[in-house]
């Protein structure tokens, strides 16, 4: 019966009459001219070692394998050369084509890990942006109301989501003025995606665009800001033109105040918002009248009119305010 051996890169045939585990071994230490006391093990043809109990079932199963032998007191010399034979064994068995296939996994490897960082960074920017709109609507009044609706539902429905925009623009003209900087916009665009993943657009590229995209400036943000610019704008020129050239501003200035110039709701909070920030005293005073009706609320209540100075700081750095036309 033929057998098929290699050891070292060489390829041999032997004869055996018999097929017994320890006659293999002695007859293939024969044909390479290896000493008889040298400790050798055969492998099949994946790599795994064949030993005497399963040597005969092996042979029976695969009658044409290509036996190697392996010197076990090489393998065993240390356990670093023993990584570094196995490897150079395997590599005399592969082929180009399994090489390319090494390639580009490790390629992907590289790849991956030098991108994990960048990963990791958006990662904690979108996490820091979901926070800062998170922390928004828990502390400012309706915000509530959005989370929990989000939570039983899983969607922001029209009415919510403009009153959600209604109050990020509000947070921010009240922190950074009607002008907030680009990336502040840009913050919390991502940060109500990120809060809210049934309001990210599939189809753009970063899923906020449509909140706020810093290369067109437009979006939900960027259109609530405007039109609050625009009401600054027609406030400012509606009351230049209303007023009396020869006449004073303050207390000898006469100006009617009726139910309908008054502001309420978020309205009013935009105005107060705009009011600690403005220094157009044409736009402080057409403010102040459009707030009249919220200031003698907080007047009347005993537990908030020690708060009027801080609502209204106007009335520290500005003249002509402190008059009961005002007050």
């Amino acid at each position: 019966m033929l057998f098929k051996v290699q050891y070292i890169g060489k390829k041999r045939y032997i004869k055996l009459n018999g097929a017994s585990y320890s006659t293999f071994l002695s007859q293939a230490k024969e044909r390479f001219g290896i000493q008889d006391d040298k400790r050798m093990y055969l492998v099949d043809e994946t790599g795994t070692e064949v030993d005497e109990d399963v040597f005969t079932d092996v042979l029976e199963e695969k009658s044409d394998i290509v036996w190697t032998l392996i010197d076990a007191s090489s393998v065993e010399e240390s356990s670093v050369q023993s990584s570094c034979t196995d490897t150079l064994s395997l590599s005399s068995f592969s082929s180009d084509s399994e090489l390319s296939v090494l390639s580009p996994k490790r390629r992907r490897i590289d790849e991956t890990t030098m991108m994990s960082p960048r990963r990791d960074q958006n990662d904690d920017t979108s996490l820091q942006a979901k926070e800062l709109v998170e922390k928004l609507l828990q502390t400012k009044p309706g915000g509530e109301k959005i989370l929990k609706e989000y939570r039983q539902t899983r969607e922001v429905k029209d009415p919510l989501r403009r009153k959600l925009v209604n109050m990020v623009v509000s947070a921010m003209i009240e922190q950074y003025g009607t002008a907030p900087p680009m990336d502040v916009r840009t913050r919390y665009a991502l940060g109500i995606v990120t809060l809210f993943p049934c309001l990210k657009d599939p189809y753009s590229e970063k899923g906020y665009e449509h909140f706020f995209d810093s290369k067109s400036n437009e979006g939900y943000i960027a259109w609530k800001l405007k039109n609050m610019q625009r009401e600054l704008h027609g406030g400012r020129r509606r009351s230049s033109t209303s007023r009396d050239p020869s006449s004073n501003r303050g207390p000898q200035f006469g100006r009617p105040v009726t139910a309908e110039h008054q502001l309420e709701g978020d309205l009013c909070r935009e105005a107060i918002s705009l009011l600690r920030h403005s220094t157009d005293e044409s736009q402080i005073f057409l403010k102040m009248e459009q707030t009249f009706k919220h200031r003698q609320e907080l007047i009347q209540d005993s537990e908030k009119c020690e708060t009027i100075l801080g609502v209204f700081p106007r009335f520290l750095d500005t003249k002509g305010l402190v008059s009961p036309l005002w007050i």
